[in-house]
């Protein structure tokens, strides 16, 4: 005897129990290839289904931290139940927070918290989807709204240690952004409640010791700088603090004991607070502290104001955070200080160079050299690498790159730009030299990584190219574009089921582009019909007149072993809108498959009755007889 669709559906939750995912999810997928999970049909009208399969399905793809998936059935479910509960199942667990966890957990926090408000509306009381809340809140960089979502939730539950956790980390990095915003007397308060409650460490110190500063306490301020201080005894950049703040208390002989174990020997005529300041970013800097050194230099800046100096640090510790915007700002306020100084204009080449936003450095270039005051070899070097990304003959910028070569301005942008030449000239092996000498340069060089995998597609060594796009994917993963260049290579090369793969991480990244076609068809070419009938079934709902989704399902269906199914639908369908040639073939054929001799006979019969000439008819009609 057959088993009902719900002891299956406890089959696969105790399969899922044991941690057999595998066993749950195809339980799963079979039951919502057949259409079990939907709650409406265009063919058979309303209908009671179990949507609540969708909902296991994405709790059992997040079990196995494949968030793509998990999304896609996560977001099949609560379309199909916008009370988010089941039909079939009291108590339930909400649609809403399942998908929202698997949103935070692939790192869509605005869609995270969306779906995390929704289900506390849906149900307010549930004391883990506020906690969840406050940590997408947090991740989102809105600690203010993260702090207030778990001192809600404290009120339920005040001694709960993830949420008291979860409060502390909010209210220590709102305290940070209160700092920026210059409320030093609201980020002391918030700096010195988390500490006292265990969030302590060098920079919780550090930063209630910048507030009290700000706030001109410096005694209380000293003693936070020397506490940090014992956290990270080896760093010399973080001993400058208590000798500044010792210069300023009028203690000239502590801070030049504290200078003198730092190997610095202080003038006699002394030295200003502003120098103290400036030596702290700097050795922040060398360091490659760039987070301590943005933050010093900003509270350089409301304490001494702004010069061309402190915004070129400011600049180069937010350029090497990789934050190209902000560091433009710094240098563009450092031009505006030094008009002649052409350091800024070095910078924001520079920044724009290594953000390859090729059209704005042509544009800057310009600038520097209207300029008059930046070196004209400078100028040239940066012309020429910009020409290469850009539509230029690639055989004229050649030989000056090979000039800058040989004058001894070898490095890896100019390496990245001999390898994009010779793409563009259909010269992959050459190309792929030229990346491969950036990379050993720079193994983390982003362009020349791209540049490799050009370089094996163009070349046609698909297993390298293969090789390459993981390599880069692992670094990069974000990368919408890439992904989408890997999902195509691996169509070209009949790789159906890594091509499905790829495809939902794209899919789950971001942008509302429909590919529900392109992934039914590789995961059908994969033979994973399963799926391909999920997702044939999800398409058939927008667009139930569609014959060729009808046909594709029908043969997804057939091949799982469902040719009864199959058929039934193909039935349904012809009522719902009328008899259609190509259809009847496939009815005939599957009535054949099932043994029922006669009725593919007949079906036979009528199609050759409307179409005489109809060669696949005749001869399923002869193969019907036995002939």
């Amino acid at each position: 005897m057959a088993k009902s669709v719900n002891a299956l559906i406890n089959e696969a939750i105790e399969a899922g129990k044991k941690r057999d995912y595998k066993t749950s999810i195809l339980i799963l997928e079979n039951l919502a290839a057949e259409g079990l999970a939907e709650v409406s049909s265009p063919f058979y009208g309303e209908k009671k289904g179990n949507p609540e399969i969708y909902l296991y399905l994405s709790r059992a793809w997040a079990a196995v931290n494949n968030y793509g998936r998990s999304i896609a059935y996560g977001k099949a479910y609560v379309k199909r139940c916008s009370s988010d509960s089941s039909a079939n199942s009291t108590g339930l667990p909400m649609g809403f927070f399942f998908l929202g966890r698997s949103y935070l957990a692939a790192g869509q926090y605005d869609r995270a918290v969306y779906c995390l408000e929704k289900s506390l509306k849906l149900n307010p009381h549930p004391l883990e989807t506020r906690a969840m809340l406050g940590s997408a809140y947090l991740k989102w960089k809105k600690p203010r709204l993260a702090r207030e979502t778990f001192e809600e939730a404290l009120k339920f539950a005040p001694s709960d240690t993830k949420l008291n956790a979860g409060y502390l980390n909010s209210l220590f990095v709102e305290g940070i952004y209160e700092l920026r915003n210059g409320n030093a007397d609201m980020a002391r308060q918030m700096f010195s409640f988390a500490i006292k409650n265990g969030i302590d460490g060098v920079a919780p110190r550090l930063y209630l010791a910048h507030a009290l500063k700000m706030e001109g306490y410096l005694p209380e301020a000293l003693g936070q700088y020397e506490a940090a201080c014992e956290f990270e005894p080896d760093d010399p950049a973080l001993k400058w603090y208590p000798a500044m703040i010792k210069m300023q208390l009028g203690d000239a002989a502590g801070a030049a004991e504290d200078f003198a174990k730092l190997g610095i020997e202080i003038p006699d005529d002394g030295v200003s607070d502003r120098f103290f300041a400036m030596g702290v970013i700097k050795k922040h800097m060398e360091r490659g502290d760039y987070s301590r050194a943005a933050v010093a230099a900003r509270i350089f800046i409301k304490t001494f104001g702004s010069d061309a100096e402190i915004r070129l640090l400011a600049a180069e510790a937010q350029r090497w955070m990789g934050n190209t915007n902000t560091a433009l700002g710094h240098y563009k306020c450092a031009l505006e200080h030094e008009p002649e100084n052409p350091y800024p204009h070095y910078g924001i080449m520079l920044a724009l160079q290594e953000a390859y936003r090729w059209e704005e450095l042509s544009a800057a270039i310009l600038r520097a050299e209207a300029s008059g005051v930046c070196d004209a070899d400078d100028i040239y070097y940066y012309k020429i690498i910009t020409a290469a990304h850009i539509d230029n003959p690639p055989e004229e910028v050649l030989p000056h790159l090979q000039a800058l070569i040989q004058n001894g301005r070898a490095d890896s942008a100019i390496f990245n730009a001999m390898g994009c030449c010779y793409i563009k000239l259909n010269m992959p092996d050459l190309a792929l030299n030229w990346y491969e000498r950036a990379l050993s340069i720079n193994e983390k060089d982003e362009e020349a990584k791209i540049g490799i995998i050009a370089s094996y597609e163009n070349l046609q060594l698909n297993k390298e190219a293969d090789e390459a796009y993981n390599s880069y994917l692992n670094e990069w993963g974000k990368n919408i574009y890439i992904r989408r260049d890997y999902v195509l290579f691996l169509e070209k090369c009949e790789r159906w089921e890594d091509a499905g793969n790829q495809l939902e991480i794209l899919m789950s990244q971001g942008k509302k582009v429909n590919f529900d076609p392109e992934l039914a068809l590789f995961r059908r070419k994969a033979g994973q019909y399963q799926k391909a009938a999920i997702l044939y079934r999800k398409m058939l709902r927008a667009k139930p007149e569609e014959r060729l989704l009808l046909h594709n399902l029908v043969f997804c269906l057939d091949k799982m072993g469902q040719t009864k199914v199959s058929l039934d639908l193909l039935k349904a369908a012809e009522k719902m809108f009328g008899i259609k040639t190509d259809s009847m073939l496939i009815k005939g054929i599957l009535q054949m498959r099932l043994k029922k001799k006669e009725d593919a006979i007949k079906t036979f019969q009528y199609i050759l009755e409307k179409e005489p000439k109809n060669k696949h008819a005749a001869e399923f009609l002869e193969k019907a007889y036995g002939k």
